[in-house]
């Protein structure tokens, strides 16, 4: 009975917006399916913006409603300094679809968790994944927490893990890092209010990202080389040199006291090919973008949608479903990596520096290949 108990055709891993975009689509296509969180309740992640060309992916999610949330604000535009001195306002007021979305993070993460589990399927918090068996006709995945370990027993397995890709790494599948830029994050509270709005700016040795977390209070992050951030000891005066260096922030932004730092990667990442033998990978776990992009939690949302109804029609005995799912993610990803080479080639104001001349570089490589 107790393998009964934990058999679905599907296992979700990662409880984020990608695994919670499978999770609902896998449950209204009528798959029996599970999601496994490593935390017990959401945790607040950066990315916090959904531009108004997201609006028809969030109804056909069934989802628009959560966005249009109070506790979740209009996203107007961005104001952004890019390739010149000039401070320049990108508005939506002229689309069609209005304006974006800009999240309270914790909060929307909160609701995709609650919409799911209102389903009635599966929910396994706070539980990590400590092995991934992937046999001839099932996958078997362990689980675990403090208290138990659970055997989970399946006929697919999707990687909804992020950056990590976990179950790709139990399945011995590596992703390719096609570049080596890392984030540098922070918050800070300010002595007055600034607009509720998205700021970036170039610099020499990378380009910052602010935008608001709370009143008075934002998140700011700055991006540049692995091989360029410094030591531990000398991270803080690296920031304030950074901010300083700007021409508009450094207005705007000024005396503020960087209590503790995260490091993480933020360059662009991906699988060879995004599915195997009883696997799938769904957002960040197969595909990770720049954030200069702004297609991160668009993008999870979307992959997680077709990664879905790609499962679901191969459980249904549609084998070249996830060749069409390959098709559309992969040609996503090659229409991201021009538009990135098109937008950082804009900024020519230090062709000499470390940063900008990798950008280039590295992302014309690939292309090229």
């Amino acid at each position: 009975m107790e393998n009964d108990k934990h058999r679905y055709q599907a296992i979700i891993v990662g409880g984020g917006p990608a695994g919670i975009a499978t999770a609902i689509t896998l449950c209204a296509k009528g798959i029996h399916c599970c999601v496994v969180e490593a935390h017990k309740t959401p945790i607040r992640k950066s990315g916090e913006a959904i531009p108004p060309n997201a609006k028809p992916l969030l109804k056909q999610l069934g989802i628009l409603s959560l966005a249009e949330n109070k506790k979740h604000t209009v996203y107007y535009g961005n104001k952004s300094c890019w390739g010149s001195d000039r401070l320049e306002e990108k508005e939506f007021i002229a689309d069609r679809l209005g304006p974006g979305f800009l999240l309270d993070r914790l909060h929307f993460e909160t609701q995709l968790q609650n919409l799911y589990k209102n389903t009635n399927a599966s929910f396994y918090s706070g539980f990590k994944l400590k092995k991934v068996v992937s046999g001839e006709k099932e996958v078997i995945a362990t689980i675990e927490n403090d208290a138990e370990t659970i055997t989970l027993k399946s006929s697919f397995i999707v990687d909804a893990t992020g950056r990590k890709a976990s179950v790709c790494r139990h399945l011995g599948v590596q992703k390719e890092n096609l570049d080596t830029q890392f984030a540098i994050t922070f918050n800070v509270k300010l002595s007055s209010e600034i607009p509720h709005e998205i700021s970036v700016e170039a610099t020499e040795n990378g380009w910052w990202y602010v935008a608001p977390f709370a009143k008075n209070e934002v998140t700011m992050m700055f991006f540049t080389l692995k091989e360029l951030i410094p030591a531990k000891e000398n991270l803080k005066t690296f920031l304030q040199d950074e901010l300083q260096n700007t021409i508009h922030l450094s207005k705007t932004i000024q005396n503020i006291e960087i209590e503790s730092t995260k490091i993480m990667p933020a360059g662009t990442s991906c699988l060879q090919i995004p599915f195997g033998k009883n696997w799938l990978a769904v957002g960040d776990a197969a595909y990770s973008f720049d954030p200069i992009s702004s297609y991160g939690i668009t993008s999870a949302l979307a992959s997680g949608f077709y990664g879905g109804h790609a499962v679901a029609d191969f459980l249904h005995g549609k084998q070249e479903a996830l060749d069409v799912y390959r098709y559309v993610v992969e040609n996503a990803f090659q229409a991201y990596l021009h538009k990135l080479i098109a937008h950082y080639d804009l900024e020519k104001r230090w062709e000499q520096s470390q940063y900008w001349t990798n950008r280039l570089a590295v992302f014309k490589s690939e292309t090229a290949s």
